[in-house]
């Protein structure tokens, strides 16, 4: 799993331990928390088979009979989605089903990820610089969401990292 794109660290100390695998395991609990809190959902290459079921029930009802051919087609298109798209986990199970020597690896992707992302956000405001010396990105970004710091727009990026990255 890669994080394309990402700077590298400035600091040997986190370059040398994500290396070795080790992490902040404070930071991955953090991930698993803005995971759940918003409720993010993860494909794991189903979507698209599911919507082109659905559709083409529907198109082929509507072919065949009609309006009531439609709802029918919809039914039954709807039904196969649903079991085609039992491969949509929560973000927060993937991440607490990663094995150990791969979650250092995550962990640098969205450190890197938040970090580029909100930088901009946390230096404009005295109380978020004071927690990112003593912290990381991701503790940052935990501590925006629990006070509702983030604004919808950067909500929407925040969720948009967290997809992106799986």
């Amino acid at each position: 799993m890669g994080c394309g794109g990402s700077k590298p660290s400035n600091s040997a100390v986190v370059e040398a331990k994500i290396a070795s695998g080790e992490y902040d395991p404070k930071d991955y609990d953090d991930l698993i928390y803005l995971a759940n809190k918003r409720e993010i959902k993860v494909t794991i290459q189903t979507s698209t088979k599911a919507g082109l079921a659905a559709g083409l029930s529907v198109m082929a009802g509507t072919l065949v009979a009609g309006p009531v051919g439609a709802a029918v087609g919809g039914a039954v298109g709807t039904a196969m989605a649903v079991g085609m798209s039992r491969n949509v986990v929560g973000l927060n199970a993937l991440l607490e089903d990663t094995p150990e020597n791969k979650r250092g690896e995550i962990v640098q992707c969205f450190r890197e990820s938040f970090k580029e992302e909100f930088m901009d956000t946390i230096n404009g405001s005295p109380e978020l610089k004071l927690l990112m010396r003593g912290g990381s990105p991701i503790g940052v970004v935990r501590y925006m969401v629990e006070k509702d710091i983030i604004q919808s727009d950067q909500a929407k990026r925040l969720d948009g990292i967290l997809t992106k990255i799986t």
